[in-house]
């Protein structure tokens, strides 16, 4: 048993209802690989900029990020390519800004307070 025998499982235990949906599956699967870790990275690199420029931003910032991230953990470190590590390199690349821009916000108002 493996560290990702709990993930593994969870994983299996709801793929079989995502497959009897495939509009759902596709749907959900386009927004996780080409919407989602694009526009978490947007709202710490790009400020200033609107919803539609953010959106259009993030397309490309998606395909770039988690295809990158994906080769590079195949070639540096010899992960293979399933469907459940790169849910997880999805997950992690998604995460990283998200903390960043969360922390970032509350350090901001804690400071906020303490200043005049």
């Amino acid at each position: 048993m493996d560290w990702l025998s709990p993930l593994r499982q969870i994983f299996d235990f709801f793929l079989p209802f995502l497959d009897r949906l495939p509009a759902i599956r596709a749907f959900l699967a386009f927004i996780l690989v080409f919407l989602l870790p694009g526009f978490a990275w947007t709202l710490i690199l790009f400020r200033g900029i609107n919803i539609l420029e953010r959106i259009a931003l993030s397309f490309g910032l998606s395909i770039a990020l988690v295809t990158l991230s994906l080769l590079a953990l195949n070639l540096l470190f010899g992960v293979r390519i399933t469907g459940l590590n790169a849910l997880l390199v999805i997950a992690v690349v998604t995460i990283i800004p998200v903390a960043f821009h969360y922390l970032k916000k509350v350090i901001s108002r804690a400071f906020g307070k303490l200043l005049p």
